[in-house]
């Protein structure tokens, strides 16, 4: 796990982005997740693939948004959870890499 994967295991690192993506690849093993954030006018997507990823739990879910996200590094590979209320994923891993991220300009709301 590089240095920047290595931060999004700080407690809350995760949980400060949107949640609006969960694929899971059955025939792959494989669980990729999508987050997006905006800070002023900027807003940043980046994506997180995970690998050989086994003990997947899914209790409900509900719609993309704010959720408590937690990755934590085992001797094994990645462990993951994400919480809200009435939903829960969590997962094991190999290994998760960010194949994917991008940022790009967003328009202010007029009130």
């Amino acid at each position: 796990m590089n240095a920047d994967l290595a931060a999004l295991t700080t407690p809350s690192a995760l949980s400060s982005h949107d949640l609006f993506y969960v694929h899971l690849d059955e025939r792959r093993r494989s669980l990729t997740l999508g987050f997006t954030a905006q800070e002023g006018h900027e807003g940043h997507e980046f994506f997180l693939a995970f690998t050989d990823v086994r003990n997947v739990s899914v209790h409900g879910w509900g719609p993309p948004g704010r959720k408590n996200v937690r990755l934590e590094r085992t001797e094994t590979g990645v462990t993951a959870s994400v919480e809200a209320p009435g939903s829960s994923l969590s997962f094991e891993a190999v290994d998760v890499t960010v194949p994917r991220t991008r940022s790009f300009p967003v328009v202010p709301r007029s009130e």
